[in-house]
């Protein structure tokens, strides 16, 4: 093969989070570019892959899984909710709470950004071959694991963040 297309090892003149963060923010990017045809930012779609998995959540329980502030989450449910992606209805067991859940609109929406955003991430990992694209996703799963641990105030059995079949995504963005 020549010249070897991995990175040298070796070479510890890149501090490991400025990459990181060159990455995440260039895939970011491209990411937005993604969602923008359907109108959706990436806030509002990891919104709407928790909804699909976890219906009937209040808005106060999404705040609280993307530890943002009440009202930050209802600014983004109300623009969910003015797309006709989401809906709004009272809860069945608590008349003073009211749950959000997809519309079917929301639903076909969310399936085709799926396809979407997976197509985008197969393009972004092409560099890589499929071994190092496995060791690359387990790498970050044990750091993300590391920085999950001990030190955290989550009670024992609270995962990292939902975990969606056809979607699989970790890790908490802020709004």
């Amino acid at each position: 093969m020549g010249k070897s297309s991995r990175p040298s090892a070796g070479n510890s003149t890149h501090s490991i989070l400025h990459l990181v963060k060159q990455v995440q923010y260039k895939a970011y990017v491209r990411l937005e570019s993604v969602l923008n045809p359907l109108d959706v930012t990436a806030v509002q779609f990891r919104i709407l892959t928790t909804l699909s998995t976890r219906p009937d959540m209040t808005s106060a329980d999404l705040a609280r899984l993307y530890d943002v502030k009440p009202q930050t989450m209802i600014k983004q449910i109300a623009l969910l909710e003015a797309k006709g992606l989401i809906e709004r209805r009272v809860s069945d067991t608590n008349r003073r709470l009211l749950e959000v859940r997809l519309t079917e609109l929301g639903a076909s929406s969310l399936k085709q950004l799926q396809k979407d955003t997976r197509a985008l991430e197969q393009e972004l990992l092409k560099p890589l071959s499929a071994d190092e694209q496995a060791d690359l996703r387990g790498y970050l799963l044990r750091l993300l694991e590391s920085l999950s641990g001990a030190g955290d105030d989550k009670a024992e059995g609270d995962e990292i963040e939902e975990l969606t079949p056809e979607y699989r995504r970790v890790g908490v963005q802020r709004l």
